[in-house]
């Protein structure tokens, strides 16, 4: 076989079409075609074109080496609304070349003369793109005109490469023949539905010439090659590229283009070989001997060391040191690289980790100053974040239009052929979570939902981002943070901050459908960032209170008020809000979300595990707590905004009563409440069999909390047939059929509460029934129904 790279461009090249780079003289590409060329032949490329825009010059250089052609790539015009396509042409004379550049505003005209002049051509990646402003009409016409297509382009991503083959190899003669009598054209060639494909590199950045390529029958000469190519027998080969590998190659043109137009930067020896080492994807903090003297010297003789002495600098030097300190850095960027063989890959792990040192380094900063009374130099640190995340910027951008051309390619397939491209057909859900280790409801809401959709094959994958939270299996990815803080007033409460390239990288690169966010914390706005910038549909779940929580941990309305802000803003951005029972969709209305919006997020309960038979009549004896006692016990955060200051005075009032408090969780309540409530048991946290028995051999469960949504402790201890008493304000309300499966008190009240439970002490046929239809009435909560509801099924 041989094989040619067929899209290739040198630094002959034309300008660039942003009016910006044109200004700022940043050429599309710096590459020498000889440097190309010998390039190619050490790989064992036998042939070799350049492919600049509407010029020979490239190819003119080298002219008369072995295997040479003469090509070029020409945007052609449609002359009825003037849509622009790139068409790459092969095996040209000068004199083709002209008649080409007169031609080529009339596409008709141009397919003809190049059809009559035996010259190989293929429609270019243009078509591939959203950028390109094609519309429907304009590809079907292209069906029509041309045979030959480019569908393994070295800059795009797999995933758009592969959709564009999928879509051409899905014509039928069917479709061809809709299409020529909707524009009364015929096809300029046989079998229009039967496409040929071809592959190139469309590299121009001089790192990956040969990345992608086209395979013939072996060709001894250039003629027999072309022949190959316009009779269709060829193939595309090699790799694809995607939004990592353009951004590598943007930042090489970007150091090109610092070294050919400011001296400072050419005549500088160290940062030559720091920006030499980034594109190369080795550390550049990794210094020898001589370079640390040449960085000394240059330093000192431009007066750079001095002006860095500056107190204006002090935040530059102190990011500087971040970036360039060791402290075991230089150990992690090796374990990083380690293994790692491509160049864009290796690249992207230095700018990832350089990034989240400086991030760490800023946000530690911020938050030191911010705790010694300095807001002010608080905000100078947190402001140094913007230049340091410039650059992920360029990657960012990439993967926006990565997104645009898939959902180009939606409307393109199913316009065409009626079908989705079924490389996006798989339904993958991405579920970011701030919570997952953690014992609360979020945590085990997530896992159930989560757990049951594996096993019924429905695709979710749970993101969470904390040095404690190891993966547990396919459907889990952890992240670890760039930085991990405590909340203010709530100590045991931890927030990271997640590697935001990392995530977005993962998400993109493992073709996600949808994002699903359970929080409106780091890991949430991630979540949205990554929807937003890949165009997924984002669905939420709003499962805290968190505004109300915020009043009462404070004390502070603004506080609430600016949390209500926050929460407005991004919950009512989603395209689908998930609450928990319909108090809370009502508020959501109020507050401004479309109902058809909002709906409510299906739940379960593990029935099995949470069962009456799991009572053991000494389960509460190991705790101290006597024979003739009957034991109330909350389960749950113990915090104040779970309301369990009604406690204290309840169990006053109860005090005559044959009954113990039990209380099963922890918080940052637990050690003012121990002292307030001295005969209560407080058992620390307790999971699976053990929660399992803490209930069914209780007798009555209080859940005094107004401010949350669910409840899913209510749920649980219901499933044990324990009767629960509950506030008649929040989720739990919904849960509880007062007199039937538990008994509803008035939120916040001691006495109603304390009555409520006398109630049930001192009537004996109560009991029984209520334990009964406590159990009976979860009997349909199933998470594996839920999951389904849920989610989309395969």
């Amino acid at each position: 076989m041989t094989r040619v790279d067929l899209h290739l461009h040198s630094r002959f090249n034309r300008p660039s079409d942003a009016w910006i780079l044109r200004k700022a003289h940043f050429a599309q590409s710096y590459s020498d075609p000889e440097t190309l060329y010998q390039q190619l032949r050490d790989r064992g490329f036998t042939h070799f074109t350049l492919t600049d825009h509407h010029t020979l010059e490239g190819c003119l250089r080298l002219e008369g080496r072995p295997g040479v052609f003469f090509s070029e790539q020409v945007t052609a015009s449609f002359p009825e609304d003037g849509a622009c396509v790139e068409l790459l042409i092969w095996g040209l004379t000068r004199g083709q070349h002209s008649e080409i550049q007169a031609l080529r505003r009339n596409i008709y005209e141009l397919q003809a003369y190049l059809h009559q002049q035996g010259l190989a051509h293929a429609v270019a990646h243009s078509f591939l793109s959203s950028v390109s402003r094609l519309q429907v009409v304009h590809v079907e016409k292209l069906l029509l005109l041309f045979r030959h297509f480019e569908v393994r382009c070295g800059l795009r991503a797999p995933l758009i490469n592969q959709s564009a083959e999928s879509f051409l190899r899905r014509l039928a003669p069917q479709h061809l023949q809709r299409i020529a009598e909707r524009h009364d054209m015929v096809p300029t060639h046989d079998l229009p539905w039967e496409k040929v494909f071809v592959g190139g590199s469309d590299d121009q950045s001089g790192l990956s010439a040969g990345r992608a390529w086209t395979s013939t029958p072996a060709a001894q000469s250039t003629a027999e090659l072309l022949l190959h190519l316009r009779e269709g027998r060829c193939h595309p080969g090699g790799d694809s590229g995607g939004a990592l590998v353009a951004t590598h190659g943007l930042f090489n043109k970007v150091r090109l283009y610092l070294t050919e137009r400011f001296p400072c930067v050419r005549n500088s020896s160290p940062l030559q070989n720091a920006l030499a080492k980034l594109i190369e994807g080795r550390d550049p903090t990794q210094l020898d001997w001589q370079e640390r003297w040449q960085i000394v010297c240059e330093g000192v003789f431009l007066g750079k060391f001095f002006t860095l002495l500056r107190p204006s600098n002090a935040p530059i030097r102190r990011a500087l040191g971040a970036l360039l300190s060791g402290g075991g850095g230089s150990r992690e960027i090796s374990e990083k690289l380690e293994n790692v063989a491509a160049p864009e890959e290796r690249f992207s792990i230095l700018m990832n980790l350089f990034a989240n040192r400086l991030e760490n380094h800023l946000f530690s900063s911020f938050a030191q100053r911010l705790n010694h009374g300095n807001p002010l130099q608080a905000v100078q640190e947190l402001a140094m974040l913007l230049p340091a995340l410039a650059p992920l910027s360029a990657y960012l951008l990439e993967l926006r239009c990565e997104s645009a051309d898939r959902a180009w390619f939606h409307t393109l397939s199913l316009a065409m052929v009626g079908q989705r491209i079924p490389q996006f057909g798989v339904p993958k859900t991405a579920w970011f979570t701030d919570t997952l280790r953690d014992i609360n409801g979020v945590s085990t809401t997530i896992r159930s939902l989560a757990e049951a959709a594996h096993t019924q094959g429905i695709r979710v994958t749970v993101l969470s981002c904390s040095n404690h939270a190891p993966n547990d299996g396919p459907h889990y990815q952890n992240f670890h943070p760039v930085r991990e803080f405590t909340l203010p007033e709530y100590e045991q409460q931890r927030l990271a901050i997640p590697p935001v390239l990392e995530i977005v990288k993962h998400i993109s690169e493992n073709a996600f459908t949808e994002v699903l966010v359970s929080t409106p914390g780091p890991m949430g706005l991630v979540g949205l960032l990554v929807a937003r910038l890949l165009r997924l549909p984002v669905r939420g779940i709003y499962h805290t209170d968190f505004p109300r929580y915020v009043r009462i941990l404070t004390e502070d309305p603004t506080l609430e008020a600016i949390t209500w802000n926050y929460m407005r803003w991004f919950y009512t951005d989603l395209d689908e809000l998930l609450v928990n029972s319909d108090p809370y969709r009502d508020e959501w209305i109020a507050r401004g979300v479309y109902p058809s919006k909002i709906r409510i997020l299906p739940r379960g309960v593990d029935r099995t595990l949470f069962h009456p038979s799991r009572r053991r009549v000494e389960f509460w004896r190991q705790y101290g707590v006597p024979e003739n006692q009957k034991v109330l016990l909350y389960v749950g955060r113990i915090s104040r905004e779970k309301g369990l200051d009604l406690l204290v005075p309840m169990m006053e009032i109860l005090a005559q009563q044959p009954l113990t408090l039990a209380l099963v969780g922890d918080g940052p309540y637990a050690q003012e409440l121990r002292a307030f409530l001295p005969g209560a048991v407080f058992t620390g946290p307790l999971r699976d069999l053990a929660l399992a028995e803490a209930y069914a051999s209780a007798d009555l469960f209080v859940f005094p909390s107004s401010t949350d949504t669910f409840g899913n402790v209510v749920l649980e201890a219901l499933a044990s047939g324990l009767p629960c008493v509950v506030s008649d304000t929040g989720g739990p309300a919904k849960l509880v059929q007062d007199g039937c499966s538990g008994l509803i008190a008035k939120a916040g009240d001691p006495g109603d509460f304390s009555e409520k439970i006398t109630r049930f002490l001192k009537d004996s046929d109560l009991i029984p029934g209520l334990q009964q239809r406590a159990a009976d009435s979860v009997k349909n909560w199933d998470w594996s129904r839920a999951a389904a509801h849920l989610f989309v099924s395969p």
